[in-house]
């Protein structure tokens, strides 16, 4: 057998997902759980045409809609294949075997994996137990070795970074020569962005998604936002077709009808506030959230593993429970939309009164 390379042999992945979810509750990847309304997918399809399937994607009519609606330039934005696509190609363009890797954790788990792709030598900084950032501390890990630093914003923990301090953060990294990743993947979630800095600092680059807010996960539309010299560099590395061509023209529809995502936030915020009313009336701990999920813990009396198998014999799927830190014992909710928020909270009830019953 051919040998893979060294660094290739170390990274773990999961093994395939065969899993068919289209007809269950989708509250545990952090996509959008409610699907487009008949109307809106009718009018997304009438946009395509045969043609959209047989060539190569005109990308430039996409292109000038995205730079339209961030108010930038067209040397400022690489379109590419969902986030993790761009992602790969900072790591591609800036890690070489041996540079200093600095990860904010909990975080999109391809940081890591990159990172070992690419040999560098990541250095873990974890979240408080209050999931606060202590500052002081993360900028003590920057020194002149660090080739990258990544923060996302909202973070996989559902809190942010204030902007006073991602901008500390970033002229540090600046003053050692590294570049700062912040992946802005809960964007609309928590709309402050960090794009009105890319031309102040040459060391920061952005990555958005349309897989959350937008709701498009399947379609892999992702974005790398820079100075003109950033997103020069990362260009080297880019596959030669950036997405497709029918994904270009539905991401097209998606900003020419704001609405629908507007419409869609909305009532994730809205459902949120009642998971926090609710699950509390349960005496959950449950964590705010800046993002579209949210991590609570079962009181002492609930089995967490228990509860989650009870939801999944209703086709219900939530993750967890974790036992990384800071979030050992938490689970984590995909929040939709008022009505499928108030039937998963109804359930969770559902199910600790029948334990209860059986004691």
């Amino acid at each position: 057998m051919i040998e893979s390379k060294e660094l290739i042999k170390k990274i773990s992945r999961p093994e395939p997902d065969g899993s068919m979810r289209s007809g269950i509750f989708r509250f545990d990847r952090n996509e959008r759980a409610t699907l487009f309304s008949n109307s809106e997918f009718h009018d997304m399809l009438a946009t395509l045409t045969p043609y959209d399937f047989v060539a190569y994607g005109e990308l430039e009519p996409f292109y000038e809609k995205i730079t339209e609606w961030l108010g930038l330039k067209r040397e400022n934005v690489l379109l590419t294949s969902g986030s993790d696509s761009g992602i790969k190609a900072v790591f591609e363009a800036f890690v070489d075997k041996g540079d200093k890797v600095l990860n904010l954790l909990p975080n999109y788990a391809m940081f890591s994996a990159y990172a070992k792709m690419f040999g560098g030598d990541e250095n873990k900084v974890f979240y408080e137990n209050d999931l606060a950032l202590d500052v002081d501390s993360f900028l003590s890990n920057i020194d002149s070795n660090t080739k990258l630093v990544i923060i996302s914003n909202p973070g996989h923990t559902g809190t942010v970074v204030e902007e006073s301090d991602l901008v500390r953060i970033t002229e540090a990294a600046c003053n050692s020569d590294a570049l700062m990743l912040l992946d802005e993947a809960y964007y609309h979630f928590y709309p402050k962005s960090m794009i009105g800095y890319i031309n102040q600092f040459d060391n920061l680059v952005i990555t958005r998604t349309f897989s959350k807010a937008f709701g498009l996960a399947s379609l892999r539309i992702g974005l790398l936002i820079g100075c003109k010299e950033v997103i020069r560099e990362l260009y080297r590395v880019k596959i030669v077709h950036e997405i497709t061509g029918v994904a270009a023209k539905i991401g097209t529809y998606m900003l020419n009808n704001m609405q629908i995502l507007d419409n869609y936030v909305e009532q994730v915020n809205e459902s949120k506030e009642i998971f926090y009313e609710l699950l509390g009336l349960l005496d959950f701990k449950v964590l705010k959230s800046c993002a579209n999920f949210v991590y609570f813990k079962t009181p002492s009396t609930i089995n967490a593993e228990e509860l989650i198998l009870e939801l999944q014999k209703e086709k219900i799927f939530i993750k967890g429970p974790f036992n990384n830190h800071p979030f050992d014992g938490h689970c984590r909710v995909t929040v939709g939309d008022v009505n499928q928020t108030r039937m998963l909270c109804g359930e969770i009830k559902r199910v600790i009164s029948r334990k209860e019953s059986l004691k």
